[in-house]
């Protein structure tokens, strides 16, 4: 009768592991609502332009490069005041988002361009205490952090 106990306890606890390892969901409140991100790279059809992105952060416009989260809105910049904003949904467990535009600015910029291109056909995000990186639908990336 011990080794009955022992065992239905261990199965217990093994099956109590199983259930809240399989139903690992994101806080997307956590992740997103109130909070500013800052980006701090981008990768375009496979190209890395971190730096690139750097460059754009002058001493004189650091007010750029950012978006932010409320409830079910975003809004955000682009360089040179370009402002964008709209709604937003997401998916905890599927990591899952979309960003849809209330107005798509015109922009002369090209990384202003590649910007906008990944944030209207974002489909997936990974996140961590510090960072957020959304992904569209061809593996293009934004990098986003606490800071710039």
């Amino acid at each position: 009768s011990v080794r009955i106990a022992s065992a239905m306890c261990i199965l217990l606890m093994v099956t109590l592991l199983a259930l809240t390892a399989c139903n690992k969901e994101d806080d997307i409140d956590e992740i997103c609502v109130g909070r500013t991100w800052f980006m701090t790279g981008i990768a375009y059809n496979g190209a890395n332009n971190s730096s690139e992105t750097r460059n754009f952060y002058t001493d004189t416009d650091r007010n750029c490069y950012f978006i932010t989260f409320s409830s079910n809105t975003f809004q955000g910049k682009l360089s040179s005041g370009v402002k964008i904003s709209g709604t937003w949904q997401a998916n905890g467990k599927q990591q899952t988002i979309t960003l849809n535009l209330q107005q798509k600015p015109s922009l002369d910029n090209l990384f202003d361009k590649q910007l906008l291109n990944i944030l209207s056909n974002v489909q997936s995000y990974k996140s961590g205490a510090d960072f957020l990186q959304l992904k569209d639908n061809n593996q293009n990336t934004i990098q986003f952090g606490n800071n710039r």
